[in-house]
């Protein structure tokens, strides 16, 4: 790690540790609950009293509330870098901000690794900063929520972590909380029975076997996988012996190439993937990309404390409506899915978009709107925008921008493209180089497209 850059969150850390009374401010993805949760932790630990409060996005009306709390000191994790001009206009007053995103300017109680020649899109996620917080303060406990983070944050879509993420991974490793594994990245490898993890695999869809479960077990059954265990009960992918794993994952990686998938997709399928030895077995909590993805569902679903309190380690009723929200997500997402393969995004020659309008809530819309490269309805030659309503203000739209790799290598980079484009037209936005979202008033979407188009094509052009 660069030096100044730990020095530096040595020194604002000492200083947040004199506060007291602390509003802690985070974003309700997966990433920004992990970092709230972690933050709060490190509070408690320390004996001060705090709240927390984890919105969707950071605005005047956001800002107005947290003005109007009884609070001495706000941290804002995984927010607030992008919007320091906004906090500052309305008087926020004794703010910390431990944020990952492209930061608006320096400030004296801001940690952000962008100063210190970090990617905050991929070498350390909100968490992983909130974590090095505590963890300079010699609290160093929560590492597995910080690889949550992370991969919430899709921080390992190449296959595997990176960076400062690295560092932070292998302290969990010597703590004996995450275990790394080179295996088949499909969701539901803990918590889904082996055909279920098939049968509802989305990054990729597998031809002849996403949606048909009988396919599934017959394809697996072939393969002479008992589709059992010794007890009876069904077997989850984390049930197979070694030979039965390697089996089936290269008759998988067969299976696509055959079916005309292209290689960077399979390819993809296979990587690290992280174990967190204190959660249950079989269960969604045990793999990080299902932990991400439980508190993702609770942060789309309206539900964000609940996401905070089983960070925290609640495994009783909270855990039970954080299951509930869970199956939700996933009906809305499979919906969405289904509406967009029935209404293909449309195409100007440097990006795809498609305005969902009220039929896809705005809190999924990014989340489809991402899905929709693994579920091969768009090639991944362009990044998409996704419109939704805004609930808050029917005379806005919410957009949400996703990339892949490959595009960014290119020149793309979503968060500046939308934070340029979007003040030009009154609204406010920015997010990663991968990912990122935005608001605008509704009227203006066709001259949006025409600026975003343009402003893609000149990215790319200075990347040539």
């Amino acid at each position: 790690m660069n030096p100044k850059f730990w020095t530096e969150i040595c020194r604002i850390s000492r200083e947040l540790s004199d506060e007291d009374n602390i509003l802690v401010v985070s974003h309700h993805d997966a990433d920004g609950i992990t970092a709230c949760g972690i933050m709060i932790d490190l509070l408690r630990h320390f004996k001060k009293k705090s709240e927390s409060m984890v919105i969707k996005q950071l605005d005047s009306t956001t800002i107005g509330k947290i003005n109007n709390s009884d609070h001495d000191a706000v941290v804002f994790t995984d927010m607030g870098s992008g919007q320091f001009s906004l906090l500052r206009e309305n008087k926020i007053r004794n703010f910390y901000i431990i944020d990952h995103h492209p930061p608006e300017k320096e400030y004296e109680k801001q940690i952000n690794p962008h100063f210190y020649g970090y990617n905050g899109g991929l070498d350390i996620s909100g968490a992983g900063l909130a974590y090095l917080v505590a963890k300079s303060l010699g609290h160093a406990k929560m590492a597995h929520l910080a690889v949550v983070g992370a991969v919430g944050d899709m921080q390992d879509s190449d296959g595997k972590l990176h960076s400062l993420n690295r560092i932070i991974l292998q302290d969990g490793i010597n703590l004996g909380s995450v275990k790394l594994k080179y295996d088949l990245r499909l969701f539901g490898r803990q918590s889904r029975t082996i055909t279920q993890m098939l049968c509802y695999s989305s990054e990729p869809v597998i031809p002849g076997l996403t949606g048909d479960e009988n396919a599934c077990a017959n394809f697996i059954q072939n393969l002479g996988i008992n589709l059992r265990r010794d007890d009876n009960l069904w077997k989850h992918y984390v049930d197979l012996t070694h030979e039965e794993r390697q089996k089936l994952t290269t008759s998988l990686y067969i299976h696509l190439l055959d079916s005309g998938i292209p290689e960077y997709i399979v390819q993809g399928m296979i990587g690290e993937v992280y174990t967190l030895l204190n959660e249950e077995k079989r269960t969604e909590l045990r793999d990080a990309k299902e932990f991400a993805t439980v508190l993702n569902a609770c942060g789309r679903q309206g539900q964000p404390e609940t996401g905070v309190k089983i960070c925290l380690g609640d495994r009783g009723e909270e855990w039970g409506n954080a299951r509930n929200l869970l199956q939700r997500h996933r009906k809305m997402l499979r919906e969405g899915l289904e509406y967009l393969k029935s209404n293909p995004p449309r195409g100007l020659d440097n990006l795809y978009y498609f305005d969902a309008g009220d039929i896809i809530d705005e809190n999924i819309i990014g989340v489809i709107a991402g899905m929709a490269y693994g579920a091969r309805i768009i090639s991944p030659d362009k990044p998409i925008l996704a419109f939704a309503d805004d609930k808050d203000d029917r005379l806005k739209v919410k957009i949400s921008a996703r990339a892949n790799w490959g595009l960014v290598r290119s020149g793309i980079h979503l968060g500046n493209a939308l934070r340029e484009n979007s003040r030009i037209f009154g609204g406010e936005g920015g997010g990663h180089n991968i990912a990122a979202g935005a608001r605008i008033p509704r009227e203006k979407i066709d001259e949006f497209l025409r600026n975003m188009n343009e402003t893609f094509k000149a990215q790319t052009a200075r990347k040539l």
